[in-house]
Parts: structure tokens; C-alpha cells; sequence
């Protein structure tokens, strides 16, 4: 190990009290510490703390829930007005309820398919797959009973054509054979 000589040991005591100095300003002055009272003011304020007595305290009343949402109208009365007598003009004002239609709903129409029909291939087996293109152009494959495109299982394929079953509705589509 080597010893420090004279002139290394003069800059070592030399840093040793400029650090010492530094540090015994930045204590005596309170014009350092803005800085840190800054920072101080930067935090956010604490977090309240929580009154858990208020837990056993009777709550006001509340009327959420009571309103159908799906009837048309006037809200309804309360029990007290309800329970009173109606009055000549209250009978007069208040119409009889209508009673509500109901529409029937149309078929759902099948969302628009973008997959194309590209063609078939077939082993010596016999085991045909389906080549079918979605509107990004992804190749997709598979034999009949797969599932494609996580919606589609195919059912049949033909020659010139491959039935498509949505698995969500369990309607059947045909898509034809395309060139291009």
C-alpha cells in the first residue's frame, strides 16, 4: 500500500475543511433553506383522515331507484299525497294512462363479412381446406368444422362456394368463389 506524500496530504485536509465549511454555512444560514421550505410547499396536503364515527349515524333518505326508468310520464306520487282523497281537480287534470305499444323488433341483419372465398385444396386423402382472405389481408385456412377469424366455423365446402356459420348467432352464410 502506498503512503500519500506531503503535498497529497496538504489537498486532502485542504477539500476536508472546504466541505466542512460548506456544510457548516449551509446549517448556520436560514437563507439555504428557501429551497426546502420551496419544496415543502410543493406537496400536496395530507389526506384527511377518515371519521369512522360517522358510520353509525343515521343517514338522510334517499330516493335513487325508486323512478322506472323505462315508463314514460310523471314521476310518481308519493304514499301521503296517494293516500289522500283525490280532489274534483286533481281528477279533472290527471288523464287516464295510455296503454304503451310495443314495436316488434325486426330480424337482425347479418353484419357485413370481410372474408372472400379464395379457393379449396385437396389431399390425396381426400381432407379439403378452405382458403379464405379477410379485408386486411390475412390468409386464413381450415378444414370443415374449424373455427376462423374466432367467429366463423366453416360447415361445408364445395367447389365453387363455402358455407360459413356464425358461431354467435348460428345463422349460415354462402360465400361464392372469387378470382382477383
Amino acid at each position: 500500500m502506498r503512503t500519500l506524500g506531503r503535498r497529497e496530504k496538504g489537498l486532502l485536509a485542504l477539500v476536508a475543511l472546504a466541505a466542512a465549511a460548506l456544510l457548516a454555512l449551509r446549517f448556520q444560514n436560514p437563507a439555504g433553506a428557501p429551497a426546502a421550505r420551496a419544496r415543502a410547499e410543493a406537496l400536496p396536503e395530507p389526506i384527511p383522515r377518515i371519521d369512522l364515527a360517522r358510520l353509525s349515524a343515521e343517514r338522510p333518505e334517499s330516493h335513487a331507484g325508486e323512478r322506472d326508468l323505462f315508463r314514460f310520464g310523471a314521476p310518481q306520487r308519493a304514499s301521503a299525497e296517494q293516500d289522500a282523497p283525490p280532489t274534483e281537480s286533481a281528477a279533472v287534470a290527471t288523464p287516464p294512462p295510455q296503454p304503451v305499444e310495443t314495436a316488434s323488433a325486426p330480424a337482425p341483419s347479418l353484419p357485413a363479412l370481410n372474408l372472400k372465398y379464395l379457393g379449396s385444396v385437396e389431399s390425396r386423402a381426400g381432407v379439403k381446406v378452405a382458403v379464405l382472405l379477410t379485408d386486411r389481408k390475412e390468409v386464413l385456412t381450415g378444414q370443415a368444422g374449424d373455427l376462423v377469424a374466432n367467429r366463423y366455423r366453416i360447415a361445408r365446402i364445395g367447389l365453387e362456394s363455402v358455407d360459413l356459420e356464425d358461431v354467435a348467432s348460428g345463422q349460415s352464410r354462402r360465400l361464392p368463389l372469387r378470382g382477383n
